[in-house]
């Protein structure tokens, strides 16, 4: 049965960063053995942030042969200061009794976001999710890899600044927040086609008490237009019309009295988009 193994390394002068404890002592020394032979001598062991006690180290066994295969995150940091490091994954996998490194990547950056294991595509194997973040205002990019022909294939990229798995029929989805202004954020559900992933307004349907919940605590804190401009948008794509027509009211007033004139444009355009929806849906009901 797959399953995921998150091990946690006791701290070691390995050039290995430390890591959580929760494994077997000889599984440990046998893991590390392993992942140190294979691991660059300038890098550290990395946790990523997502999921949260996540392991550097994670076990899977993609293809199903009884064997898991090993994940590993690392940083290797750059010679000149503050320049950003490089984060890598690699894969490690058994073959003939010996433990060789079948699959590596490096993206550059100055955290890692995310190292996870989802179902993505449905087709019962989990893809390997890789998020780095770039920067401040350019957020985190996503690489998520499909398990093909006993190595990963880049099957998609995603930049966002917030991220959440998302339980669907067969095959999970994404909730990706990208930065609007400040700490607003534009959000919107995909999932896998076949091809590629694309918006999926059921997700969205079923997502959006979360982004309401989000929107009236910041609001109910700070009045700004921003806030209602992110919300509107949220209920356009929740076909929550009525209450779009609401914020869009609302925000643009702000916006106005504010004399942030590109804003206001934005919510005249908003209320066009809201008006070419409501053609789609001529009635005020949520997808589902």
């Amino acid at each position: 049965m797959k399953k995921i193994v998150r091990l946690s390394l006791l701290f070691l002068v390995l050039n290995l960063s430390p890591t959580l404890v929760q494994a077997d002592e000889k599984v440990e020394e046998g893991l590390i053995k392993i992942v140190k032979e294979f691991t660059p001598t300038n890098a550290l062991l990395v946790s990523p942030k997502k999921p949260f006690n996540t392991a550097p180290i994670q076990l899977y066994d993609f293809n199903q042969d009884g064997q898991e295969e090993i994940v590993v995150t690392f940083e290797i940091k750059a010679k000149e200061q503050p320049s950003p490091s490089q984060y890598g994954v690699m894969v490690l996998r058994k073959v003939n009794n010996v433990w060789r490194k079948v699959w590596e990547t490096k993206i550059r950056g100055v955290d890692l976001d995310l190292s996870g294991l989802a179902d993505i595509t449905g087709d019962g194997t989990k893809e390997y999710l890789f998020g780095v973040t770039i920067g401040a205002a350019s957020g985190n990019k996503l690489e998520i890899f499909q398990w093909i022909d006993n190595s990963f294939k880049n099957i998609v990229e995603v930049p966002y600044h917030e991220i959440e798995l998302l339980n669907g029929n067969q095959k999970e989805g994404l909730a990706v927040w990208r930065r609007y202004l400040a700490d607003s954020f534009l959000i919107d559900t995909l999932k896998w086609n076949g091809e590629k992933l694309i918006y999926d307004k059921e997700l969205y349907s079923n997502y959006y008490p979360v982004i309401e919940k989000f929107y009236k605590n910041k609001i109910s804190k700070m009045n700004a237009w921003f806030y209602w401009y992110c919300l509107a948008d949220a209920q356009i794509k929740a076909n929550l019309f009525e209450e779009a027509s609401k914020s869009i009211k609302q925000g643009r007033m702000l916006a106005k009295n504010l004399s942030v004139t590109d804003a206001v444009q934005s919510f005249d355009e908003l209320s066009d988009n809201l008006e070419e929806k409501k053609k789609t849906y001529p009635t005020n009901w949520r997808v589902s």
